[in-house]
């Protein structure tokens, strides 16, 4: 089997209704050839720590993950420090920690201060000390910890992947992070942009710049009808219409206008079921063909097009291909289950740059 560490997709995409299709769709994305399956939370029902382990047992080639731990005040870092620590140990350093900023509402109903620069200093700060063995003692944002350790010193630290959006969150993730994952919905010009920024933060804080692994995340239906491609493009675009802050970095990544795409959040908005909304994103979005199609043709073409991987399976390859070329180490695929993804792997094999990745760590962040 040939393997592709330069690929990963994400497992339970969204708000998946039924989070047991994790034991079917890990063993077929190893067996696909992915390198990494990257796993996003929900409180209700997709708890990083139970799937991160069942996704182990699944596979024994892909690597694992966290993608991404958010509001990370909510656990304490001596817990996440354990998380990662066992997840390496157990997978032959085939895991990584991937964390964003998370959503203001869930920190406000739970009690914990929003993320800021200094909050992910510290957090990642305690995190390597705690996996170097260190005892920690520490008082501030990111909680308190007196005397706190581990009891073991890892060989390989998890690296550690942040998402970013904004131009200074991105040179600010250069600058500290082992990886940096970039939302969906980026053009290539808009990913390009990114990378410059990114790597420009590396070169100032005098890491090498080529060192940071950067991971566009694109959301991909490949040979498949027209239903899934709501379902997989469609309301993926819509769960990020609904998040103003996703929406207006996108188009100022891509230089693209916000005026044009507002009549759509707003029509998603009206089909929202508010009742059913939780605290992390795109509970309240639409399930339903009828208004999805409807949403389609609202959308800009090129919002469809240029910010997702969408048509042919030649036509997907090409455009990661294309990704690849504004300067991404890895792509991510979302939106689709792994099954649905098979043509486009079979494919990928004629448009890789084979000594490109040639002897790359299935691990993302290495």
């Amino acid at each position: 089997m040939q393997q592709f560490p330069e690929l990963g997709f994400y497992a339970l995409p969204g708000h998946a209704v039924n989070p047991q299709q994790i034991f079917e769709d890990v063993p077929i994305g190893d067996s696909l050839g992915f390198g990494s399956v990257w796993l996003s939370e929900r409180l209700s029902n997709k708890e990083l720590g139970v799937l991160s382990g069942i996704s182990l047992a699944k596979t024994p080639n892909m690597a694992v993950i966290a993608g991404l731990i958010a509001n990370l005040p909510a656990r304490s870092p001596l817990l996440t420090a354990a998380y990662a620590s066992t997840m390496m140990l157990m997978s032959d350093n085939r895991f990584a920690l991937g964390v964003g900023r998370g959503f203001n509402s869930l920190a406000d109903s739970i009690g914990i201060p929003h993320m800021n620069f200094r909050l992910f200093a510290d957090y990642f700060d305690i995190l390597r000390r705690l996996w170097r063995g260190e005892a920690v003692t520490y008082d501030g944002p990111a909680g308190t910890l007196t005397n706190a350790k581990l009891g073991l010193e890892l060989e390989v630290i998890p690296p550690i992947i942040m998402a970013a959006m904004g131009p200074k969150t991105l040179y600010w993730a250069g600058q500290h992070a082992d990886g940096v994952v970039l939302q969906p919905l980026w053009s290539t010009m808009g990913v390009a942009s990114s990378v410059e920024i990114v790597r420009r933060g590396a070169s100032d804080a005098g890491r090498d710049p080529n060192s940071v692994r950067i991971w566009p995340i694109v959301v991909t239906a490949s040979d498949v009808d027209e239903d899934k491609q709501l379902e997989y493009i469609v309301r993926r675009m819509g769960t990020y219409a609904v998040l103003p802050h996703i929406l207006e970095a996108a188009c100022a990544a891509n230089q693209w206008s916000l005026e044009e795409v507002l009549p759509v959040r707003e029509a998603i908005m009206a089909d929202m079921n508010q009742t059913k909304g939780g605290n992390m994103g795109d509970e309240g979005v639409t399930r339903e063909y009828d208004e999805l199609r409807r949403q389609r043709d609202l959308w800009p073409e090129k919002w469809l097009y240029e910010g997702n991987a969408l048509g042919t399976a030649e036509h997907c390859a090409t455009r990661l291909r294309d990704y690849f070329a504004a300067g991404a180490d890895g792509i991510v695929l979302h939106g689709s289950r792994p099954q649905d993804l098979a043509s486009l792997l079979q494919l990928w094999p004629n448009h890789r740059e084979v000594e490109r990745f040639a002897g790359r760590s299935v691990n993302p962040g290495l």
